[in-house]
Order: structure tokens, then C-alpha cells, then sequence
């Protein structure tokens, strides 16, 4: 998750582009992460001190470690932490970006050190970024003060975040919850939940994305949205609020799951108050509908 965001980060910094960005993000399991960029991420060496071990390993047949103890740079205490560390994922893009020349290892201190300012997240709130704590990303990102109860909806949205590194995928950009009250949609497939707690989830994207969505869920090839890839998105929206409701009864709340119902080409009007949030997925953009009330929908 974390080299999502930091590559979107660069990305709208201008750094590298978005083509950049997709290529970089496909290498991820295939790159090792080394420990000039794990020294920098933990503070222990300078992007110029990488650099001159770097140098001196060109000259010398030595390990990049054995190099940074015999100068100063690094103890055997903190080449043992590092060297443990060196499946941390949410560096891959770094150092991707770094192998193939994008960026260089004095780029990289600077951005990440800007991101770590720019991104405003509280230093718990960062870590749990990096190792990729879903329901403290959720709590620190997904921030509905009017929805009421906004701690079961933040819960609610952070098993969304699970359900779709479940059954979709792993590389999820989330943004910022936004209020709204009148919304153009291309596909969306919504469920309406009734009882103590009643409001509408629903989700929307453009037709290619929302696709491909219903393919992988159903693990079934779809073509476009036909009448598989409907009843797809509606059992992904049955699955997740089905296991979301099943929770509630754990803690004595009873609620009632209403059928799921697909709509194109409209518009969705909040009739009480509503946010979407918008996420992106490696095939699509995406908004994610949550609101009281039962929303009304208009065709465009």
C-alpha cells in the first residue's frame, strides 16, 4: 500500500509519470530491496554516505555492510536490523526507481522525507503505512464526522479496503472521504442496509474497470457489463456487507440486507448526508458510496 501512495506522491510532484509509475509497481515482486536504501529509510546513513560505499565497492570485492562498518558508517548491531528488513515492501518502488535510473539515492532521501511532511500523518500513523496496517491507514485517511456513528463506518470501510486486497487486489490507492450530494456515475452497483443503522453502500467506476472488477471476482471471463459481470459486483456487494453484518450480530445488532441493484449512466442524489471515496486499483478509478438514507437516482 505504501508504494502506492509514495508513488502517487511522486507522481503529482512530477517526478515521474504515471507510465513510470505502472512499470515500476509491476517489478515489485521481483525486486530485492538493498541495504543502501533500507540505511537511508532507517535513518542510519545519508543518501552521500550510500553513495561512497557504493564507490568503494566498485574498487573492492566487498559487501556493501563489511564497506559501511569498516568506515564509521554502520555498527554490526545495525547491519543485523537491516538485514532482516530486507523483504519491507513498501520500499520496492524505491528501489525500483532507483535500479532503473528514475531516481537517485539523494532523490529518494529528499521525497521520502517530504512525503513524510506533506502527507500529514502522524509518525504512528506513517509506520502504519509502511507496514501496511489497513485499519490504521483506514482511520487516519477515511474521516466521515457526519455519518454519526463514525467509528463503525471507518471499521466498515477498513474491511472494504480487506475484502478488496482479498478477492480483487493487493495495490490499492486510497484518497480523502468527500462529502457530496449530487454524483455522475457511469456503472454503479449499490445495497441499501435497513434496521438500527440504515444507510446505502455503492460503488462505481467506469464500465472497462467495473469489468474487470466483476472478472476477477467471479473469476470468470465477462464481457463488458453483461449480465455475469452484474450479478459479480452484486455478490461482492452481498459477500462484503453479508460479512460486515455478521459482525453486528456478534455485538447484538441486528440489521437487514437489502437485494444489491445495478444502475448505468445516472446520477446519484444523497437525501441525507453521503461521502464517497475515491480509490484507485491498477485497471480502474473507483468511488466508493456510503451515506444514511436511501439515495435517489436519475438517468443523465
Amino acid at each position: 500500500m505504501f508504494s502506492q501512495f509514495f508513488g502517487n506522491y511522486l507522481r503529482k510532484r512530477g517526478c515521474i509519470t504515471l507510465e513510470q509509475m505502472r512499470d515500476v509497481l509491476a517489478l515489485q515482486d521481483t525486486v530485492r530491496v538493498k541495504l543502501g536504501i533500507l540505511a537511508i529509510d532507517a535513518g542510519y546513513m545519508t543518501a552521500e554516505q550510500v553513495e561512497k560505499v557504493h564507490g568503494l565497492q566498485s574498487k573492492m570485492d566487498k559487501r556493501f555492510g563489511e564497506i559501511a562498518i569498516e568506515q564509521g558508517l554502520l555498527d554490526e548491531e545495525k547491519l543485523s536490523s537491516l538485514l532482516g528488513q530486507q523483504n519491507k515492501r513498501h520500499l520496492f518502488i524505491s528501489q525500483a526507481l532507483i535500479d532503473k535510473g528514475i531516481m537517485s539515492f539523494e532523490e529518494f532521501q529528499d521525497y521520502l522525507e517530504d512525503y513524510k511532511k506533506d502527507s500529514g500523518l502522524s509518525p504512528e500513523e506513517f509506520e502504519a503505512l509502511k507496514k501496511n496496517d489497513i485499519e490504521s491507514v483506514t482511520q487516519a485517511l477515511v474521516h466521515m464526522p457526519e455519518l454519526g456513528d463514525t467509528k463503525m463506518y471507518v471499521e466498515y470501510f477498513a474491511l472494504f479496503v480487506r475484502n478488496l486486497v482479498r478477492f480483487i487486489d493487493g495495490h490499492i490507492l486510497l484518497e480523502g472521504a468527500q462529502k457530496v450530494d449530487l454524483e455522475d456515475f457511469d456503472c454503479l452497483i449499490h445495497q441499501e442496509i435497513d434496521g438500527r443503522f440504515k444507510f446505502f453502500t455503492g460503488l462505481a467506476g467506469a464500465e472497462p474497470g467495473m469489468a474487470e472488477f466483476a472478472q476477477r471476482f467471479a473469476k470468470m471471463e465477462v464481457s463488458g457489463m453483461d449480465a455475469l459481470a452484474r450479478d459479480s459486483l452484486g455478490e461482492f456487494m452481498n459477500v462484503h456487507n453479508g460479512l460486515f453484518l455478521s459482525k453486528l450480530s456478534n455485538e447484538w445488532v441486528e440489521l437487514e440486507l437489502l437485494p444489491p441493484e445495478y444502475k448505468s449512466g445516472g446520477t446519484l442524489k444523497a437525501v441525507g448526508v453521503a461521502y464517497k471515496i475515491p480509490f484507485v486499483l491498477p485497471f480502474g478509478q473507483f468511488n466508493f458510496f456510503i451515506g444514511v438514507g436511501s439515495p435517489v437516482f436519475n438517468h443523465r
